[in-house]
């Protein structure tokens, strides 16, 4: 493998290395090299790698793998990230769409916020019956490109993310791809306070797009909350905002670039 040129871009607390594949330099299956420039103190370190790739029909695809190397299904603050990326790096205009694994997203950059406009969720599954701790309640179960579980808690800096939403993480209810888990304190009728436990990373991040998607639809449908709602994870500030019924959901929050930099195989 040759030397291979990247960015380290920040999502609201999300870090990704990106790496700019229309070319084709990477081939999309050297998961060990993407789980080994992952690891924090031991390399870049990142919460996952982002690959943009040509298009044939949009501005570009994206593919992005998580920390364990393992492929990712979507990533909401991934792909707010590479389409900061494509419109600073002039690939992309300011407005512009892409697809992630044949599904096609929107997104709108204004200087470093990012809207990134997704579809409905592929399911909703309210009150699953999975909760086991008596002082929290059960929000529900979401498909939004991405498994999550949502909990709401009394005091998110209380729960013991890591070993929560490892336990919930596997639960027989979401086999067989198992499921992210968040963990949500209502704070205001227009804010909510958010803690992920994100598969793939296999421990808590500092903010997950989808996850803030899934969390604040729920506490919308079951705690009153109102739109545009401010979802504030432990590193930033996100904004949701859907229609009633749902067909499409708009989240916002700022990016930056970083740095950058050359990977040196071996």
């Amino acid at each position: 493998m040759k030397n291979i040129k990247f960015s380290k871009l920040c999502a609201t607390g999300n870090d990704f290395i990106l790496i700019d594949n229309r070319e084709k330099i990477l081939a999309g299956d050297e998961l060990d090299f993407f789980r080994r420039i992952c690891q924090r103190r031991l390399s870049v370190g990142a919460d996952g790698v982002l690959l943009l790739e040509k298009s044939a029909h949009h501005h570009f695809s994206m593919r992005y793998f998580n920390s364990d190397g393992s492929l990712g299904e979507m990533c909401g603050n991934g792909a707010r990230a590479l389409a900061f990326y494509a419109f600073t790096h002039r690939i992309a205009p300011a407005e512009v769409n892409f697809d992630v694994l044949g599904v096609v997203y929107r997104a709108l950059i204004r200087g470093n916020s990012v809207q990134l406009i997704m579809p409905p969720p592929l399911e909703i599954r309210e009150y699953p019956g999975v909760i086991q701790e008596k002082e929290y309640e059960e929000g529900g179960f979401l498909n939004v490109g991405v498994p999550h579980y949502v909990i709401f808690v009394p005091d998110v800096k209380s729960v013991n993310v890591n070993f929560l939403g490892k336990k919930y993480r596997y639960n027989n209810a979401f086999r067989p791809t198992g499921t992210n888990v968040n963990f949500v304190q209502v704070a205001e009728k227009d804010k909510i306070f958010i803690r992920t436990y994100e598969r793939g990373v296999e421990e808590e991040t500092l903010s997950c797009g989808t996850g803030t998607i899934s969390s604040a639809i729920l506490a919308v449908k079951q705690k009153q909350c109102s739109l545009p709602l401010k979802v504030k994870s432990s590193a930033g500030l996100l904004s949701v905002d859907f229609d009633d019924p749902i067909s499409e959901i708009i989240l916002e929050g700022e990016v930056k670039e970083v740095y950058s930099g050359e990977l040196i195989d071996g």
